[in-house]
């Protein structure tokens, strides 16, 4: 007696069509969750390494201030030009950074097509005298900002008391302190950072001074 072999009819082949395509575009959507993952992580950590090495810089490059006679802006003592929002002083760096020496640094934000960018720029200091090469070096260490703060505290002048100043730029001495705050427009903020500059006058031995200041900083976010 002859069998008769049975094969898979339409509706049997569509479905089974059907499950190998939903099977496909479930794994692919998980590789791809996977992908956006591991890429979100890659980014966040490269953020957090740029972050540690503009602190670091910034911080070593501050407490490595010095006053110096600005060729370019006779009768400027220092050098040093310190704004609410930019900051410009002339810091003695070491041969690791690239050539070592005076070098003027500038912290700024910039404006770009996707929203102010925070800029670190690094230029030997008067190289009338030695000849050397002058070109600008720059490091992109945010590319969205939301706001740069930064804050001195000193005696700008022998008649003055000692305290908090928006800017300091007109000043024959350093300040005492430099804190600096740099608030992402993503992610979280960076860590106050605070400095004093070689040459600046005797800070206050007082942690009061720097308590007072981040509470003010605080009280400014809430608002």
């Amino acid at each position: 007696m002859m069998r008769t072999q049975r094969g898979f009819t339409l509706v049997e082949m569509l479905v089974a069509v059907t499950v190998s395509a939903l099977l496909v575009s479930l794994v692919y959507g998980a590789v791809r969750v996977g992908q956006r993952s591991a890429q979100a992580l890659g980014e966040r950590n490269q953020a957090s390494e740029v972050m540690r090495i503009g602190w670091q810089f910034i911080h070593d490059a501050l407490s490595q201030a010095r006053s110096v006679d600005d060729p370019d802006n006779e009768g400027q003592q220092t050098s040093f030009y310190g704004m609410a929002d930019r900051l410009a002083f002339v810091a003695d760096l070491p041969a690791y950074v690239g050539t070592g020496g005076l070098s003027r640094i500038t912290l700024q934000t910039r404006p770009s097509s996707e929203g102010d960018r925070l800029v670190l720029t690094r230029q030997l200091f008067d190289t009338s005298a030695t000849g050397q090469d002058a070109t600008t070096h720059s490091a992109v260490l945010v590319d969205e900002m939301d706001r740069l703060e930064i804050r001195y505290f000193g005696q700008p002048d022998r008649d003055s008391t000692p305290g908090w100043h928006p800017t300091w730029v007109d000043s024959d001495v350093l300040p005492s302190l430099v804190v600096v705050r740099v608030v992402p427009a993503h992610g979280n903020p960076w860590p106050t950072l605070t400095a004093s500059p070689l040459t600046g006058v005797a800070a206050l031995e007082d942690d009061d001074v720097l308590l007072d200041e981040d509470a003010r900083f605080d009280d400014e976010e809430e608002k």
